[in-house]
């Protein structure tokens, strides 16, 4: 076997290429030169498209690409043996290397073919440019939008910040202005009380040392004595609302079950004349608060329910603090004359009285300043209510003044 290779591949029996061309010296150096050139040629251009390939193999498929440069190479080496061939007759070696070229020939040319769908696909040159074209157009219309885009951009943001300066100027003076009023109302309601407090006075002597015996006069005086009473406590109340501007809010870590404690203590004289029921449930909880605040905001509630009951009525008072999820709730629940629920967002605004014909004394004032003074300690309040039944507050203490977390959360009261 290995003797009828050798055989195949011998050349004794053969002659050089260069005895057909009877050795002349220009044609040897012709076909040398024209089949050396063309051999580096081949091997130069595969080595393009598989630098090509290797940088962008998107364009065509990995098999057409190496398919190509094979066929080209071998196209080279056929020429390369030519060259040999001018001076040493492997004339065998020749033929099977132009039967291997001829092969990955035809493959190419099948390949080739199988391409050609896929390459008439391709857009045009003309094609390209008219996308180019339209493109390029695309690209400066949204220049020209992004510029315009960005020149609305300052503009607004000029404007914002000319109405965030506008904003800041009123606020300014708005807050100004409230300083005013509110040293306005606290002066003036300072110097109301005094003569206030001598109408009271002299129509209280007057009443006692009315010898005249006439009926209408002493109703009158007793009518001006009530009507200053009450004007008195109107200018107290806002006396105190407009003090709440000027109070300076020093927290302390404070026990609400020993706040309310002190609140139904300095009450024990208005909760026994009404024979009042209190029921306290506090749970152990400390917050950071102004002790000022948080007696007036529990202060007012007690004695805005101990009001607001009907005199036939035994109050009956419900105090109940507990923790939260995300912080404490205090509620505090009556048995009083309650209100029409379509007023719980008016309740807390000042001079409000939904049962001013009821026999009950009030200014309107005492919710105000709740609210206001709720507001300063950052707690919340909410209210529900039924006519003739009752009425619930809820205050809601924020979690980060809490000075220390329950183990585990009791139930929301609130939501009960």
């Amino acid at each position: 076997m290995l003797d009828a290779i050798r055989f195949y591949f011998e050349t004794n029996s053969f002659l050089a290429h260069g005895y057909c061309l009877t050795w002349r010296t220009d044609l040897i150096a012709l076909h040398a030169l024209s089949d050396l050139t063309i051999f580096l040629s081949y091997f130069i251009i595969p080595t393009a498209m598989l630098y090509l390939y290797y940088r962008r193999r998107d364009l065509v498929p990995d098999r057409i690409f190496l398919l190509f440069s094979a066929f080209i190479i071998a196209c080279g080496l056929t020429h390369l043996v030519g060259f040999i061939t001018l001076w040493d007759p492997i004339y065998g070696f020749e033929g099977v290397l132009k039967a291997g070229t001829a092969v990955i020939s035809g493959l190419t040319a099948v390949a080739s073919w199988m391409l050609m769908p896929a390459a008439l696909k391709l857009p045009s040159t003309k094609t390209l440019k008219h996308k180019n074209s339209a493109l390029a157009s695309a690209m400066l219309q949204q220049r020209q939008a992004n510029a315009e885009l960005e020149q609305i951009k300052a503009e607004l943001e000029t404007r914002i910040k000319e109405r965030t300066r506008d904003l800041e100027l009123k606020a300014e003076a708005l807050e100004k202005m409230n300083a005013s009023l509110s040293q306005y109302a606290h002066f003036a309601s300072h110097d109301l009380q005094e003569p206030l407090r001598k109408i009271v006075t002299f129509t209280e002597i007057a009443m006692e040392q009315d010898k005249s015996g006439d009926p209408e006069l002493t109703m009158y005086l007793a009518k001006i004595n009530e009507s200053a009473r009450r004007a008195r406590t109107l200018v107290r109340d806002i006396l105190r609302h407009a003090e709440l501007d000027r109070h300076k809010i020093e927290p302390r870590e404070l026990s609400l079950r020993m706040e309310t404690e002190k609140v139904l203590d300095n009450l024990e004289l208005p909760i026994g004349e009404r024979q009042g029921m209190i029921e306290a449930e506090i749970d152990d909880i400390t917050v950071l608060a102004d002790p000022t605040l948080v007696s007036q905001v529990l202060q007012n509630l007690v004695v805005n329910a101990l009001k607001y009951t009907p005199a036939e009525r035994v109050p009956h008072i419900s105090l109940k603090a507990s923790r939260t999820g995300d912080g404490a709730i205090y509620v505090i629940e009556d048995n009083g004359m309650g209100f029409d629920p379509a007023f719980s967002e008016r309740i807390f605004e000042p001079f409000t009285r939904l049962h001013a014909g009821a026999g009950v004394s009030g200014t309107g004032m005492g919710l105000a300043i709740v609210t206001k003074a709720l507001a300063l300690l950052g707690w919340s309040i909410s209210v529900t209510s039924q006519e003739n039944t009752g009425t619930r507050f809820v205050i809601r203490i924020p979690g980060p003044q809490l000075v220390c977390a329950a183990d585990a959360a009791l139930p929301d009261m609130a939501a009960q």
